[in-house]
């Protein structure tokens, strides 16, 4: 009986490790404002999913999100002061028909395929 709670335990902390969580700390209508943690700033893989299952759960037509890494010094307003546009990380965009795309600041994101140039 331990061994199975233990194996339970283990694999429901594992599942929660994985999960892909943004942290979404400003809203202006279907454009969120959102962190991703550092260690995660250059998985393309895990920005692209966590962005996408945001919109997911949102449930609206458009969702936009633009994407920093963890910072203290968070972007705010709509629109935001410039000096932030360097420091994002990713612009995601999820249409009412379900398309969706990730384009990264490759300056920051070294590995991403799908670029913008700011």
């Amino acid at each position: 009986m331990k061994a199975l709670t233990l194996a339970l335990l283990t694999a429901a902390t594992a599942a929660a490790a994985h999960a892909q969580t943004l942290d979404v700390f400003e809203t202006h209508g279907n454009t969120y404002y959102a962190m991703v943690p550092t260690d995660k700033a250059q998985d393309t893989d895990y920005i692209g999913r966590a962005a996408y299952k945001f919109c997911a759960d949102q449930n609206k037509g458009t969702c936009h999100i633009k994407i920093w890494s963890d910072s203290l010094d968070k972007p705010t307003g709509q629109p935001h002061h410039t000096r932030y546009n360097d420091n994002q990380l990713a612009d995601y965009t999820q249409g009412p028909s379900g398309a969706a795309g990730t384009l990264f600041n490759c300056k920051l994101v070294k590995n991403a395929s799908r670029c913008y140039q700011r």
